[in-house]
């Protein structure tokens, strides 16, 4: 910018050119560039600010900006993973969003459906209250219902269905919300506890037939052994008593099993290494196997190191024992059966797994193995695995089995391992 000398100097210079300027018009013109350097001044250091201003204001845009994806990626992730089904559809009818729990549910893949008309991936009546089509056509919302759908495995879904509109910023709508809410857990809970009152009246019953059945059994018993001692061993009516006596005996056996089964469990916990439980009870069934000249082969897969495990200890012995005779009987001639252990300190729980090559279940029968009196075997009095159960869900316990036809089985049973 010009200072003073440089206005003398230029009106100097204008003075031999031209006519004479006064020293008010010089005086003038002096305080008018002192004025232009003082708005300058002025204007430059608003312009900084302004940019500084501006900077900031980018920064921040720039962090809410992020704020906002970072925010839109979470309610994405949340939309997508949450267990509940989610449609939406537009005001012209048209899907804008499947997330995955409604593909699991409707069978239908998002990559078939967004885009397209409600209709024509559902079809429905928009008369009927029974899909957001209706809503959107009629503008009542619909209330949860129960409704169903087919999976993509070709499964009945039932699932608690409602709608709702969506509404925009302005308080307009925009579209409308479909929920599905998945009802097979509470079927399926429903569906035990009717199972377990059944059991429930099941066990009273039984209990007290045995208990009625063990007078007269009693009378047989004995009238059948005096028989037998009374009859000489060549007598040909011998063999006929001795199957009566033996009868007898199978059937007060069956009467003590239900009794046992019927009578309360109290469990007496303690600590126990439940390695070397497994190890017991492996090198107590290979003794039997030995002596049944069978060609199994026990296989103990189990950690080095303790697992002390809260529990009953002759109980799980029984449910062991039990799950390993069941496995030796699955397998005709030769086989293999492995017991092992696998434990999480973090989850508070240990698995023990009992696993053969033999024969396996059939798939129809994988539902009722532990129930009282299910059995597949001749001499078989169905209360062995229903009592396994019994025990482990006296322990706050889990047993499953998994297993197929021809294909061995396996049985896992999980217990927490501090109380």
């Amino acid at each position: 910018m010009p200072i003073e000398g440089d206005v003398l100097k230029l009106a100097e210079k204008y003075s031999r050119n031209s006519e004479l300027i006064s020293e008010e018009q010089l005086s003038a013109l002096v305080k008018l560039f002192e004025e232009f350097n003082q708005a300058s001044s002025a204007i430059s250091e608003s312009y900084r600010a302004l940019e500084k201003r501006l900077a900031d204001l980018s920064e921040r845009l720039e962090s809410q900006e992020h704020l906002l994806s970072r925010t839109q990626g979470f309610l994405s992730s949340i939309l997508a993973h949450i267990p509940v089904g989610i449609i939406v559809l537009d005001l012209d009818g048209r899907i804008n969003l499947v997330n995955e729990e409604a593909q699991r549910l409707t069978g239908i893949r998002a990559a078939d459906a967004v885009g397209s008309p409600y209709g024509d991936i559902f079809p429905c009546d928009i008369n009927v209250a029974d899909s957001a089509l209706f809503t959107l056509v009629n503008g009542p919302q619909i209330d949860p219902r129960e409704r169903s759908y087919k999976s993509a495995e070709g499964e009945t879904n039932p699932v608690r269905f409602s709608t709702n509109w969506v509404y925009g910023k302005d308080g307009k709508r925009i579209g409308v919300l479909e929920m599905l809410e998945d009802l097979s857990p509470v079927k399926d809970l429903h569906e035990q506890m009717r199972r377990r009152s059944d059991l429930a009246t099941l066990g009273e019953m039984s209990a007290q037939v045995a208990h009625e059945l063990r007078n007269p059994l009693a009378g047989v018993q004995g009238f059948a052994q005096f028989l037998l001692e009374d009859i000489e061993e060549e007598h040909a009516a011998r063999r006929t008593v001795e199957k009566i006596v033996g009868g007898v005996r199978d059937i007060e056996r069956i009467a003590s099993r239900l009794l046992e089964y019927t009578r309360p469990l109290s469990p007496c916990f303690s600590e126990v290494d439940m390695i070397d439980l497994l190890r017991n009870e492996a090198e107590l069934i290979h003794s039997e196997i030995s002596a049944g000249n069978r060609d199994i082969d026990v296989q103990l897969m189990v950690p080095k190191e303790r697992v002390m495990v809260d529990c009953d200890s002759s109980l799980i012995k029984q449910v062991v024992l039990n799950l390993l005779k069941n496995a030796c009987s699955a397998i005709d001639t030769e086989g293999t059966v492995k017991l092992g252990l696998r434990w999480n300190l973090l989850r508070n729980r240990v698995n023990v797994f009992v696993e053969d090559d033999g024969t396996g279940i059939a798939e129809e029968n994988l539902d009722k193995i532990f129930n009282p009196f299910f059995t597949t075997r001749t001499k078989g009095t169905g209360l062995g695995l229903a009592m396994v159960k019994k025990i482990v869900d006296s322990h706050d316990g889990v047993i499953t089995v998994r297993s197929a036809s021809k294909q061995g089985a396996r049985f896992d049973f999980e217990l927490p391992i501090r109380r």
